[in-house]
């Protein structure tokens, strides 16, 4: 259950059904787009309106031969807010946005036509926060939206932060279980759930590499594993397209 003393924070959890783990959002305004032969990435997000990278993060197409023919690409729909599960991360928000008027690292424009648009991969900004097989990718499940990876591991196995940054939330939220969030420069948030220990408290600073919290299984979780996001504000971006290739 949410404590009384996260009510005063914005939190939306939208939940349907139950999965193999946890954090999805519901999604059903999308729709799904068959890749027809001498179709690519530019020419479905061009006919869509919608931006190149979002489709590639959407749909873990790291590079334009992913796109096959036969294959579904979800098509998220324009014009409507997306279906991210808001975290309590409003206030760090605010506060970040205070100090800087500089705009986000990663900047977004119009679909161009044509191969203008390049799918952009951020390696290194952020490390694996553990070692382990990655269950459950980014992007749409059953329906739902996964707003992070899945990554197996046993219970107690140390979870290490992705990067420097300042714990914003430690404590219990609903379908994440114990979870910890820090924000890092730029605006940027990593989330790091289902933890059975979480070994830092709010307000405190945190280096690269530093264990913070040890796999659990609490939450909506039925097996041991870490549920990992990075964000961008409160924005859910694929993890895979920031950590070091494995």
């Amino acid at each position: 259950m949410m404590r009384k003393n996260l009510l005063p924070i914005v939190v939306v959890l939208i939940a349907a059904g139950f999965f193999a783990s946890c954090a999805t959002s519901y999604d059903k305004r999308g729709k799904f787009h068959r890749v027809r032969g001498g179709e690519s990435i530019w020419t479905i997000a061009r006919a869509y309106r919608v931006e190149v990278q979002d489709l590639a993060e959407l749909n873990n197409i790291m590079k334009p031969s992913d796109v096959l023919p036969g294959m579904n690409v979800y098509i998220p729909e324009k014009d409507r807010p997306p279906g991210y599960k808001k975290l309590p991360i409003d206030s760090a928000i605010a506060s970040e946005e205070s100090k800087s008027s500089r705009p986000s690292s990663i900047k977004r424009g119009r679909t161009k036509a044509g191969r203008s648009e390049p799918i952009k991969i951020y390696r290194g900004k952020f490390i694996w926060p553990l070692n382990g097989k990655v269950t459950s990718l980014f992007g749409m499940r059953g329906g739902n939206r996964h707003d992070g990876i899945d990554i197996s591991a046993p219970q107690g196995t140390p979870i290490k932060a992705s990067a420097s940054g300042v714990v914003v939330f430690s404590g219990q939220m609903k379908g994440y279980g114990n979870l910890i969030l820090i924000r890092h420069d730029s605006n940027f948030f990593t989330a790091y759930a289902h933890n059975r220990v979480n070994k830092m408290k709010k307000g405190q600073s945190v280096s690269r590499d530093q264990v913070i919290a040890e796999v659990g299984r609490t939450g909506r979780a039925t097996g041991s594993h870490l549920h990992f996001e990075i964000r961008e504000g409160q924005k859910a971006r694929n993890p895979l397209f920031f950590l070091p290739e494995r």
